[in-house]
């Protein structure tokens, strides 16, 4: 048989670690831009998620304006937070917790069931709580699913009155519910799906060693995804982006193969018969 012969044996071999290479660098490549894409994708969905954050905690400062820093009364609760509902669209509740108990709420319809909880005393979410009174400043908790339902992310911040012995006192918590469906809307979510791409977001909770999606579940950092940490000052958050079924399609992958194939038989038939060791004429 013709391809078992030296010389076509060795084309065929040649041909085939050539094409090789050169289809797996351009296959490379192709992973190595849709990368690129992601990640850029993803740095510029992440700079929004957090410029949306920022802008929407806002109202959670300006809430503090309902309590007197010397009484700590609580007063223009409720039209204060109707106004800072309008003016800031991504916040679905706002909250004020005297000594850690939420009392008020706006609106109050449909999230009843928060009313009187004891965030101090609640073990599964009162990290970020301590963390917020004990460094008096802004923590973010969540994305995580609410007590009245739905996804959102918790912003407090914690309110100090100064006694008549000049000391300051925790008087208790001023607190935002940012829905994260419409976050995520507002940051532009879409684009991933428009380019062929899909996102995973997971929070890592104050003490925990592991980052957890929606439900709670330790979420396994894949070298298949395209991973970076999300820059809020206040929480831990982690996005991994990737592409269903991998960054080469199988059917990129099939003509890959194919074209070693084909430039290895045509090696092979490249190879004149002549030059295939014909015996040379024999002197009279």
């Amino acid at each position: 048989m013709n391809w078992l012969k030296p010389r076509r044996t060795i084309a065929m071999v040649g041909a085939a670690c050539l094409m090789s290479l050169v289809v797996f660098c351009f296959l490379k490549y192709v992973e190595f831009e849709r990368r690129s894409e992601a990640r850029e994708l993803g740095q510029r969905f992440a700079l929004r998620l957090v410029e949306r954050i920022s802008e929407t905690s806002a109202g959670v400062y300006m809430l503090t304006a309902a309590v007197d820093r010397q009484t700590g009364k609580v007063s223009r609760f409720d039209e204060l937070a109707d106004e800072l509902l309008a003016n800031f669209p991504l916040m679905r509740v706002l909250e004020l917790a005297p000594g850690g108990v939420i009392w008020h709420v706006h609106p109050l319809r449909g999230n009843e069931v928060v009313v009187g909880h004891d965030l101090l005393l609640d073990k599964t979410r009162n990290r970020e709580v301590h963390l917020a009174v004990t460094r008096r400043q802004m923590a973010i908790a969540g994305p995580l699913v609410l007590r009245q339902g739905g996804v959102g992310i918790l912003a407090r911040y914690p309110l100090f009155t100064v006694g008549p012995d000049g000391r300051s006192r925790f008087w208790g918590l001023s607190i935002g519910v940012i829905d994260f469906p419409s976050l995520l809307l507002m940051a532009g979510e879409g684009e991933f799906a428009q380019r062929g791409y899909g996102y995973e977001i997971c929070w890592k909770p104050l003490g925990s060693e592991h980052c957890r999606n929606l439900n709670g579940e330790p979420v396994v950092v894949s070298s298949m995804a395209e991973n970076m940490d999300i820059g809020l000052s206040q929480a831990e958050w982690h996005l991994a982006v990737s592409r269903p079924g991998g960054w080469l399609s199988v059917l990129e992958l099939s003509i890959g193969l194919l074209v070693v194939v084909a430039g290895t038989l045509g090696a092979g038939f490249l190879v004149r018969p002549s030059d295939e060791g014909v015996p040379a004429p024999q002197d009279a």
